[in-house]
């Protein structure tokens, strides 16, 4: 099966879970049993409407992250204005 090479490393993702949680992430890479994004934040409603969090409390998640494919539902370039808001986030400047 010819598979089209649809991110390129460093553009931001979203993965959307079975669990129907959605993960924001540089997309690292992809293979037939996992796909590796770094930085995973996830949204959450607060207040003053939408806010990212992180994406595990206790596990060391500021660099590279595999989610098993069996457990995606989908793999989306995540829209501009989040993926701008994604990338001020989690500027270290």
């Amino acid at each position: 099966m010819l598979k089209e090479k649809t991110y390129e490393s460093g553009d931001i993702v979203t993965l959307f879970l079975q669990t129907g949680q959605e993960i924001l992430g540089k997309f690292v890479s992809e293979d037939d049993s996992s796909t590796v994004v770094c930085k995973p934040l996830t949204v959450a409603i607060g207040q003053k409407g939408a806010v990212f969090q992180t994406f595990t409390v206790t596990g060391d998640s500021e660099s590279n992250v595999s989610f098993k494919t069996g457990k995606i539902i989908s793999v989306l370039k995540t829209n501009t204005a989040t993926s701008e808001s994604y990338k001020t986030a989690t500027s270290t400047i």
